[in-house]
């Protein structure tokens, strides 16, 4: 018996925006899948034999291609990332030989040893995602966990991912810049906001930018 492998997931958030993705399935769990895709601005593909009511309703608008058949080879070539999620181990087993001999890298569902990466547990406020991941070892944790973390991220936390997203694009890189972001999610600015100090909060704001000689928002 070998060594069991020690290594862990290298986790990444993706731009998927106008990439071309394949997904071979359109049962539940697939319909999961494909609208998470469709979230992050994917061009998606979907081949399956049968496909949901929904999943034929995106099509019909033209959210999705939608071909109703099986996997073929030569499906994935063209793609940016292939996903599967049929209950059929033969054809993740085929999917995952000719993904690799092209490059491009594969989620198998519920197929672990045939992932090129693996998917967390994900859960989203406004501009702030929270993704947990077990490595693919324990799904139902994830989600606890991810349920549990969201639960914690406030309006409030939301505004300020807002906030600091303006700051970047308007003021330039310095340590300057680095100062007041740091300020915006300690007690300084962040803690006042939070307690409902707004004025005080805003007043501190204005007094940093005006150190920079920006106006405020």
């Amino acid at each position: 018996m070998g060594s069991p492998d020690t290594s862990i997931d290298y986790p990444v958030c993706l731009r998927l925006s106008g990439k071309r993705v394949l997904l071979i399935g359109a049962g539940t769990i697939a319909e999961g899948r494909a609208l998470q895709l469709l979230e992050s601005g994917a061009r998606l593909r979907m081949i399956a034999p049968q496909a949901t009511e929904t999943l034929r309703r995106l099509a019909t608008e033209g959210t999705l291609e939608l071909l109703e058949r099986p996997y073929e080879p030569g499906d994935v070539a063209g793609h940016a990332l292939v996903f599967v999620a049929t209950d059929d181990r033969r054809v993740s087993e085929a999917v995952a030989a000719e993904t690799r001999s092209l490059g491009i890298w594969l989620n198998a569902a519920d197929e672990p040893d045939l992932c090129d990466f693996t998917l967390p547990s994900v859960g989203r406020r406004g501009s702030i995602t929270v993704a947990v991941s077990t490595n693919g070892q324990a799904p139902a944790l994830a989600r606890s966990l991810r349920r549990r973390l969201v639960e914690q991220i406030s309006l409030h936390h939301v505004q300020l991912a807002r906030l600091s997203g303006w700051l970047r694009e308007r003021l330039p890189r310095s340590a300057a810049r680095g100062r007041l972001l740091k300020l915006l999610v300690e007690d300084d600015i962040g803690g006042r906001l939070a307690r409902g100090q707004r004025r005080e909060a805003w007043s501190r704001l204005r007094a940093e930018l005006e150190a920079l000689g920006e106006q405020t928002p």
